[in-house]
């Protein structure tokens, strides 16, 4: 972008450009500058805004909880579900207003840490609210960042179980509860579960789901419980799937040391049909046990999913009061100085690393120091 700005302008650039997005530069080149966007010579120009926006005006809030979660439906290991968000803002104003507001859902007990963007002035606070004032930049940024704990139950849970029936072979079972403790004007637009197989190629599946739809690809399963076209508020959802996935026959991996892995078992299991007078081996196990051994974790795809570590992963959207107890009146929102500009407000929920582990599989966990 820089090179492209040093070429197309008339004399060469000095220095480092301010603001390089895309919208912004779009502006300029269209409306160019005129006398009108020099800033008054009381007022400074604050480096983030190096263009003053000159149109209809306006603010855009939105509250953008990410949950992520841990769900393992063992009495000997706690689930974990923990919130990361942002308040993302497109303030469309003339001139260098100033916009400030008192932000609310603070409570020491759910909001773990927050951070402002550079044009955020942000006194210290205590209790549940707390008093931002800033002067915005042009177009789209993150006006905050924060992590929280959940207020409510997780939006999906329950468990899954997957178990290898043969070599080529697992059953499966999901049983879940959606939206359970949620009321309107909360509203789910999607969720799916997906079972990620990334060691094992996916030849076909059995079973009929409760509610949605099922389909694979080569390495997975999808199971689409709820659609866009079909999004839920107001009540929970009891869903459930009992099924069995058919994998192609094990092949060694292209690895060097996975094959050297393969060399090594096979030489092993030999030995070990001879002493046992050919008794059957516990194929899986005995994989597992080369692999845990013998094999690093750089030569895997994805280190935390294959054979015994199994999971499936859950997306969803919602649209509706945030979970952090994050919020936004727009009624308090002032802008210095006074300017009629219409303020919107909107929230949504959707997942980020949201696993479900094996209830009858290996998973990683991490240990708690005791209180």
């Amino acid at each position: 972008m820089y090179f492209g700005l040093s070429s197309a302008a008339p004399c060469p650039l000095v220095g480092t450009p301010l603001d390089l997005s895309y919208s912004n530069i779009s502006a300029i080149k269209t409306t160019g500058f005129s006398s009108s966007d020099t800033p008054p010579i009381e007022r400074k120009q604050p480096a983030w805004k190096p263009y003053l926006y000159r149109g209809k005006q306006r603010i855009l809030f939105t509250v953008h909880d990410t949950v992520h979660a841990a769900l393992y439906d063992r009495d000997e290991i706690p689930d974990v579900i923990t919130i990361s968000g942002q308040v993302n803002c497109r303030a469309e104003l003339e001139g260098l207003p100033d916009v400030s507001f008192p932000l609310t859902g603070l409570d020491a007990a759910r909001i773990e840490s927050l951070t402002f963007h550079p044009c955020a002035q942000v006194p210290e606070h205590g209790g549940d609210k707390q008093g931002i004032t800033f002067s915005p930049p042009l177009g789209n940024f993150v006006l905050m960042h924060y992590q929280a704990h959940c207020s409510v139950g997780p939006p999906v849970k329950g468990f899954y179980q997957l178990s290898m029936v043969s070599e080529n072979e697992g059953a499966f079972l999901f049983r879940l509860s959606l939206l359970e403790g949620y009321k309107a004007p909360m509203v789910m637009e999607f969720c799916t579960v997906t079972m990620p197989f990334p060691r094992r190629k996916v030849l076909s599946f059995d079973g009929t789901p409760s509610i949605g739809t099922v389909s694979n690809t080569e390495y997975s399963v999808e199971w689409k419980i709820v659609t866009n076209t079909r999004s839920v508020s107001g009540k929970t959802i009891e869903a459930t799937f009992p099924g069995t996935v058919r994998f192609a026959p094990w092949q060694p991996q292209r690895t060097p040391s996975y094959v050297s892995a393969l060399g090594i078992m096979a030489d092993e299991d030999s030995d070990h049909e001879t002493e046992s007078g050919g008794s059957m081996v516990n194929v899986e196990d005995y994989i597992m046990e080369k692999m845990t051994k013998d094999l690093h974790a750089a030569d895997l795809e994805d280190p935390f999913c294959w054979q015994g570590y199994n999971y499936a992963k859950v997306s969803f959207k919602m649209i509706g009061p945030s979970l952090s107890g994050m919020a936004i009146d727009p009624k308090s929102v002032n802008i210095f100085p006074t300017v009629k500009a219409p303020v919107e407000i909107s929230t949504q929920v959707t997942a980020g690393d949201y696993i479900l582990w094996n209830t009858l599989g290996k998973c990683p966990v991490t240990a708690t120091p005791n209180a």
